[in-house]
C-alpha cells in the first residue's frame, strides 16, 4: 500500500493530464511559499492538496497512511519545538515545559512540512517519472554551465525507486514479523535487522540497474518529450497563479 501511494499510478483525471512542466513548476513555487506561511494559508492549502488528491484518485487516507513514518518524524518536531520554544507554560512542571508559543510555532513548521510533502507526492502520483526526467531537462536547458540530461535522469531515477525501495521495506518487514523478529523489546535491535538488509538490497538493485543501463549502452542522446501546451493547461497555469497569490495574501 505504501509502494502504491508513492509511485505513478495511470489514471484518465484532469492532473494526469496535465502539462508535467506546470506541475513540477507548480511544485516548486508551492514549496518556496509554504515555507514562509502562516496559519491561515497553511490550512488553505492542506485542504487543496487534499483535494486534489482525492481529484487525481488517490485516496488522503490512503497517502497519509503511507506516511506515517514521517508524520512520527513531524510529531517529533512539534514535540520538540513545545518543549524548547520559551513563552507562556500549558502546564505548571518543571520535566514537561510546554508554552503556547511553542504549540504554534512546531505546529507552523510541521504544517508546512506535511503540505509541501503532500503536494510532491500528488506530482509524482499524477506524472510518468519520464515526463518529470523531460519538464527537468526542459527548465534546466537555459542555464549553462549545468549537465541538464545527467541532472534530469538522476531525478528521474530517484522518482522510480522510491516506490522500489518502498516495496523492499515492506517484504522485509514481512518476513521479520513471520520469524518474530518484531517482537524483541529493543527497537534498536529491530531497526539494525531491518535497515542493514534494506541498505544493501538497495545497492544492490542500483548496481544492477546501472549494469544494466551499461549493458544496453545507454547515453545522453535519447528521445526527447515533445511537449504540447492546450488551453487545459493554461487555465491550471491560471489557477495555480491564483493559488500561490492567495497563499501570499491571506492574513
Amino acid at each position: 500500500m505504501v509502494a502504491i501511494a508513492f509511485g505513478f499510478r495511470h489514471n484518465d483525471t484532469l492532473l494526469h493530464q496535465l502539462d508535467a512542466r506546470i506541475k513540477l513548476a507548480g511544485l516548486v513555487a508551492v514549496s518556496i511559499l509554504t515555507i514562509n506561511a502562516n496559519m491561515s494559508a497553511l490550512v488553505l492549502a492542506f485542504f487543496t492538496a487534499l483535494f486534489l488528491l482525492a481529484l487525481g484518485k488517490c485516496s488522503p487516507l490512503r497517502c497519509l497512511f503511507g506516511m506515517k513514518w514521517y508524520l512520527v518524524l513531524l510529531a517529533c518536531v512539534l514535540l520538540t519545538r513545545t518543549l524548547t520554544t520559551p513563552g507562556d507554560l500549558l502546564i505548571e512542571s518543571s520535566w514537561f515545559p510546554a508554552t503556547r508559543q511553542g504549540v504554534f510555532i512546531g505546529l507552523l513548521f510541521a504544517g508546512r512540512l506535511l503540505v509541501i510533502a503532500l503536494f510532491a507526492l500528488l506530482v509524482t502520483f499524477t506524472t510518468r517519472p519520464s515526463h518529470i526526467r523531460s519538464a527537468v531537462a526542459w527548465f534546466l536547458r537555459p542555464i549553462p554551465g549545468i549537465p541538464h540530461r545527467q541532472v534530469a535522469t538522476m531525478i528521474g531515477l530517484l522518482v522510480r525507486f522510491i516506490p522500489v525501495i518502498l516495496t523492499q521495506s515492506a517484504e522485509l518487514d514481512l518476513a521479520l514479523r513471520a520469524r518474530s523478529i518484531d517482537n524483541r523489546r529493543n527497537p534498536l535491535r529491530r531497526l539494525t535487522f531491518l535497515g542493514m538488509p534494506l541498505l544493501r538490497r538497495t545497492f544492490v538493485t542500483a548496481d544492477r540497474l546501472a549494469s544494466a543501463m551499461e549493458a544496453r549502452c545507454y547515453g545522453l542522446h535519447g528521445t526527447t518529450h515533445q511537449w504540447q501546451v492546450t488551453a487545459r493547461d493554461w487555465s491550471a497555469l491560471g489557477f495555480l497563479s491564483l493559488f500561490c497569490f492567495l497563499l501570499v495574501a491571506l492574513p
